[in-house]
């Protein structure tokens, strides 16, 4: 939801954010599928934080367990209305990806296309540097690369019907010339009554070179309810 108010009286009731899950089950196969998000944000006049965690567990009777962790710590400080210096902190773990960890810290400028009350959208481009650990014995010749980045993202409001939420970053190779990688995450919030809404979700992982146990692509569509606040 979105609003126009003034800075509140302190820390703790400027902040707004968002928790929801989601669970399925199928019997034919016995699959068990568990997905959890949590975001919170704080906006100042100059600047503005934000955090998210994602979780998600695959389970399959006579098949191997999957998990993925994503968590995410963004800031902008504002230079003018529509420009901004951005800084991006991630750390992701992908059975899938054979990753058992890799943190990702850089940042960069990035300007305001639209700026309303209703939705914004931006871009940011800039530079990161990427440490990673495999679990699998094939690795990279370096586990630590520089890589630049390119972003956009878009949020729109609607106050009858919700939310859309759109990240796209991708990671060209610099150290590591020739590599790709991207990060995608999307979501639609249906609002439902009281603050709960339903979510529709899909996140996506690419890397152009995985190690040679591991996919390139690892992608997922969610839906969960949630509550904001």
């Amino acid at each position: 939801m979105a609003e126009i108010s003034g800075q509140k009286e302190n820390f703790w009731h400027q902040l707004s954010g968002s928790i929801d899950a989601g669970y399925s089950f199928t019997s034919g196969n016995s699959q068990t599928t568990i997905n959890n998000d949590a975001r919170v944000r704080y906006v100042a006049p100059n600047w503005i934080t934000g955090a998210a965690l994602s979780n998600s567990f695959s389970g399959q009777t006579g098949a191997s367990r999957t998990n993925r962790t994503d968590v995410t710590i963004a800031i902008e400080r504002f230079l003018s209305h529509n420009s901004y210096v951005g800084l991006l902190n991630d750390y992701l773990h992908s059975t899938q990806q054979d990753l058992q960890l890799r943190a990702t810290l850089g940042g960069g400028y990035g300007r305001y296309w639209i700026r309303t009350n209703t939705g914004d959208l931006r871009w940011i481009a800039g530079t990161v540097y990427a440490w990673e650990s495999f679990r699998t014995v094939s690795r990279r010749p370096s586990d630590s690369n520089a890589e630049g980045l390119v972003g956009v993202v878009y949020d729109a409001y609607r106050f009858k019907f919700g939310e859309v939420h759109v990240q796209a970053f991708l990671f060209p190779g610099l150290s590591d010339s020739g590599r790709i990688r991207a990060m995608i995450n999307n979501s639609l919030n249906i609002r439902l009554i009281n603050n709960f809404y339903l979510k529709l979700g899909f996140w996506d992982n690419y890397d152009s070179r995985p190690p040679a146990t591991a996919k390139n692509n690892e992608l997922g569509v969610t839906s969960s309810i949630g509550w904001s606040f």
